[in-house]
């Protein structure tokens, strides 16, 4: 189902309930008027308001997972529409980190929920790059002093624009989960590899990232066995819930396998591992975050160049391609508006020759 197809879906199942709940309060009133008792009527009532209540409300739960260097946070960036997850060589996500979507006018925020306390510390609030800026200053902290504040987890309230014009997911949560390197750094790999496995048990789909040169890696070999060994679970309750993202797909160079062979190659691949036929994605983050800066106005100077220098080239040969195909467009017009002057002149020829035996 497409996302066009479900917001129908959630509309149309929205507006019959509306519907249906204005017929009832018609009919109750009615029999208010008259004396009777409506509390069963009532009841009815309250529970379509709840039903419509919960599917405006509905709670949807994405999590990505992916090893180092396979492009996972620039990939959420993409998502988000904005440069707000920080990327370094180092892990970042030491922790369960969910971006929460929020309409457009309201203001992002960064929040810190700590074991034992019940509401969160707000770190900052305000532009993306303010906030991937303090997020990152607070995972360095974390990592380097092993948690001493006990961070179980981080929140950050921000716009996604993939889902931003579908009202049906307005509780549309993307989860970044600490992937399989991730587990190795610190003095608490437990506790992160438990909260990734949590992670993917309890989302409504899951999102592997994987790097387009080298998606064979140990470390996303180990997390398959993984879930094959220990969370069998997890397949069986998630059949059609699981997705492969083949990320980095523009540093193929003209000596590569076609990126169709690749999918292949990796299709086989995840079903040595008990994913029977996987759905696999192509794609180009980091390009696909630099245009949506660009188009919003939003990209830096380095950004800018950034994508000149790496994906302009691309569209550069596009755009002469496209220039030539409407040269020869124009061109094609012209040779057509020639031939008919040329068919013109001979059906005059032809009718002037007459003239000439006749004379």
């Amino acid at each position: 189902m497409s996302s066009e197809q479900f917001q129908a879906a959630h509309d149309s199942i929205y507006n019959t309930g509306t519907r249906l709940l204005q017929y009832l309060q018609e009919i109750r009133q009615g029999r208010l008027s008259e004396g009777d008792d409506t509390k069963s009527l009532q009841n009815v009532e309250d529970e379509i308001n709840k039903a419509l209540h919960a599917l405006k409300e509905q709670k949807y739960q994405v999590a990505v997972i992916a090893a180092m260097k396979a492009g996972k946070s620039t990939f959420l960036n993409a998502v988000i529409g904005a440069d707000i997850l920080a990327s370094e060589t180092a892990a970042c996500t030491i922790c369960r980190t969910d971006v929460r979507h929020i309409p457009s006018g309201q203001i992002p925020r960064l929040l810190e929920y700590r074991d034992g306390q019940k509401r969160p510390l707000v770190i900052t609030e305000g532009e993306a790059g303010e906030i991937q800026q303090k997020f990152l200053m607070r995972t360095r902290e974390i990592r380097e002093k092993g948690n001493p504040d006990k961070t179980i987890r981080f929140e950050i309230e921000h716009s996604i624009e993939a889902i931003s014009r579908l009202s049906s997911l307005a509780g549309f949560t993307l989860v970044d989960t600490p992937g399989p390197n991730e587990w190795e750094s610190g003095n608490f790999n437990t506790a992160l590899k438990q909260t990734a496995l949590e992670a993917l048990r309890t989302c409504n789909a899951i999102l592997f990232v994987l790097n387009y040169a080298s998606y064979k890696d140990n470390a996303i070999s180990d997390l398959f066995k993984d879930i094959i060994e220990n969370r069998k679970e997890i397949l069986c309750e998630n059949t059609g819930k699981i997705y492969f993202i083949l990320n980095k797909v523009d540093q193929k160079t003209e000596k590569d396998r076609e990126i169709a062979d690749v999918i292949e190659d990796l299709k086989r691949e995840l079903a040595s591992f008990g994913f029977p036929n996987p759905i696999i994605y192509p794609a180009s983050s980091r390009q696909g975050v630099l245009a949506k800066l660009i188009q919003q106005g939003k990209a830096t100077d380095s950004q800018i160049k950034d994508f000149k220098k790496f994906f302009s080239a691309r569209y550069a040969i596009e755009d002469e391609a496209e220039q030539i195909r409407e040269t020869l467009n124009v061109q094609k017009v012209k040779l057509n508006e020639y031939l008919n002057e040329v068919t013109a002149i001979r059906v005059s020829l032809d009718n002037w020759k007459p003239l000439q035996r006749i004379r």
